[in-house]
């Protein structure tokens, strides 16, 4: 029974699911002292850096945060941190939805002009079963939203491509579904140099206590 329920909860929304995975690592390292210093440390060795070179940092940061919405195995948790030293929140939740922007264009872009065979290299077939049946056909903006909340960044964009879902409808529901995950990526990001513990934990909790409440509902 406790199989199926995590079962559940991972196919509700695996990107909430490991934000929230995310956001308890965080807090974790944010309560214990002396790792916690250490890696602020390590953050701002990167800020003189950037401000040598600001508008090629600023570039950098775009595209790597595009590459986390392209590949898998790229976490723009690990960026973040940085990216708020060097411009603040505000300037790092633009860069960053930049970014995801950018990235989910171009998983978009590959799933709808270079086709399966090129989508077949970047994800696992198990991933391709999983989740190409979840992306809706009807070219609607609010479906898009929807389904981008729920799924990760780094898979829909190659699905809606395959199906030939309209460009403008695929572009306005990525744009919004992108935005609270944004806000919230770098709002923690922020709790996390600053060494709010409780803070991150809270948020994990909440999460957790959301999937499970979503799981449930989905049951009944």
């Amino acid at each position: 029974m406790h199989r199926n329920h995590t079962n559940g909860l991972s196919r509700l929304s695996p990107r909430l699911l490991l934000l929230v995975i995310g956001v308890g690592i965080a807090a974790l390292l944010a309560w214990s002292g002396d790792i916690h210093q250490q890696i602020v440390r390590l953050i701002a060795l990167a800020e003189p850096v950037i401000d040598a070179a600001p508008l090629l940092g600023a570039l950098l940061f775009v595209l790597l945060a595009a590459f986390s919405a392209i590949l898998v195995f790229v976490s723009s948790l690990l960026l973040v941190p940085v990216g708020i030293q060097a411009w603040g929140p505000a300037g790092c939740f633009l860069l960053l939805w930049s970014g995801w922007l950018l990235g989910g264009l171009i998983a978009y872009s590959i799933g709808r002009y270079l086709g399966r065979p090129a989508v077949r290299r970047i994800l696992s077939a198990d991933k391709m079963a999983r989740y190409e049946r979840r992306i809706p056909l009807n070219g609607t903006f609010l479906t898009a939203a929807l389904t981008q909340l729920a799924l990760p960044s780094d898979i829909s964009g190659y699905f809606f491509g395959l199906a030939g879902y309209p460009r403008r409808s695929y572009l306005a529901g990525l744009m919004v579904a992108e935005l609270p995950y944004a806000l919230g990526t770098v709002y923690l990001g922020s709790a996390f140099i600053e060494g709010q513990y409780l803070l991150l934990l809270a948020a994990a909790l909440a999460g957790l206590a959301t999937l499970g409440v979503a799981a449930w509902l989905r049951r009944r």
